[in-house]
């Protein structure tokens, strides 16, 4: 049986029979597990380019407590505890990383805490990976959960909302305009020049996350696509009124926001022992038949694309999944178009 966690998983569908399939396919990104050998992020990025995937994905902290926390919004309690010595590349020099070792796929974050760096060098890094890459950057972008890793860095945690939304608004700004110009509370930019510009226009895709309102008002407002994680999709349709409601009020068209969810995975049935990182919402655990039922019915509601993590322990093991999941249930998502 497939299991969802913490929501009640939908009624399983049958194939060809409940669903139209006149409908655009669904695309699978990958999110890069944290692998701190050299060789082996090169393989596991060139593997997932090979076999077909569209996107790999890298997740962004800088520290994390050694105590753990209770404020991690994607488990039942909000606890959260990962090893102390656990490696946590820095997502940027990552991605410029796997961009050398790669030619195609695209190539992104998810999601990059905004507060963290300063706006202008940020946007700099994302415009020099979309010129290096030849137009394969996603910035995907998030406020931030862990208090203590604020206060570590020096940054005030209750501003990261409004200090997240001058952010979006000098992106937009550096990355399109000949004479970038913004007044905000946190920031003032004028008189400057900022080249080059990214090659994807009119700019690199923005990917909001989040799964609270302010979330949706922020991607229907700044967002080329709401990139939700460790969320049911049963959630997400939930959502998408709101969403739809507060994007045309924010003056735009809704059918130019895409919807992604990121979720873990674990196929019972092809022999990996379940990993045993943290449980988090909307996993998904079960067979193969299961899992391309699931990518069904995300696709029945709306979602376009799913962006995986694998619950499983070992590198052998994270490349097994991943052929697994570019030979069973990849071409499904491509046929679903």
């Amino acid at each position: 049986m497939c299991i969802v966690a913490y929501a009640i998983l939908p009624k399983p569908i049958t194939l060809g029979l409940s669903l139209k399939r006149e409908v655009a396919g669904i695309k699978i990104g990958i999110s890069i597990p944290r692998l701190p050998d050299a060789n082996a992020i090169r393989k596991f990025a060139s593997t997932a380019e090979k076999l077909g995937f569209e996107s790999i994905l890298a997740g962004d902290h800088i520290i994390l407590p050694t105590a753990g926390t209770n404020q991690y919004p994607y488990t039942a309690d909000g606890s959260f505890q990962r090893p102390s010595d656990e490696p946590f590349l820095e997502t940027m020099t990552m991605l410029g990383y796997i961009a050398a070792c790669t030619e195609t796929i695209k190539l992104g974050s998810t999601v990059i805490i905004l507060p963290y760096r300063n706006p202008i060098v940020q946007a700099k890094m994302f415009a020099s990976l979309d010129v290096l890459t030849g137009g394969r950057m996603i910035c995907g972008v998030g406020v931030g959960w862990l208090e203590h890793e604020f206060d570590t860095l020096g940054i005030p945690y209750d501003q990261r909302g409004p200090m997240s939304d001058e952010f979006l608004q000098i992106f937009k700004s550096l990355w399109t305009e000949s004479e970038p110009e913004f007044h905000g509370k946190y920031y003032n930019i004028e008189g400057i020049q900022f080249y080059p510009k990214p090659i994807q226009q009119p700019h690199i895709p923005i990917w909001v996350g989040g799964h609270s309102r302010r979330a949706l008002r922020r991607a229907a407002k700044y967002g080329d696509c709401w990139h939700t994680t460790r969320q049911t999709p049963d959630f997400v349709g939930q959502n998408l009124p709101y969403l739809r409601d507060q994007t045309e009020q924010a003056g735009r068209n809704p059918a130019d926001l895409s919807i992604s969810l990121k979720r873990s995975l674990y196929f019972t049935d092809i022999g990996t022992g379940e990993g045993k990182s943290v449980l988090t919402g909307g996993v998904v655990i079960g067979t193969t038949r299961e899992v391309v039922d699931d990518v069904y019915y995300c696709k029945e509601i709306g979602i376009d694309q799913l962006t995986y993590d694998f619950r499983v322990e070992g590198f052998d093991a994270q490349i097994q999944v991943l052929e697994h999941l570019a030979k069973e249930v990849l071409p499904v998502a491509n046929r679903l178009g």
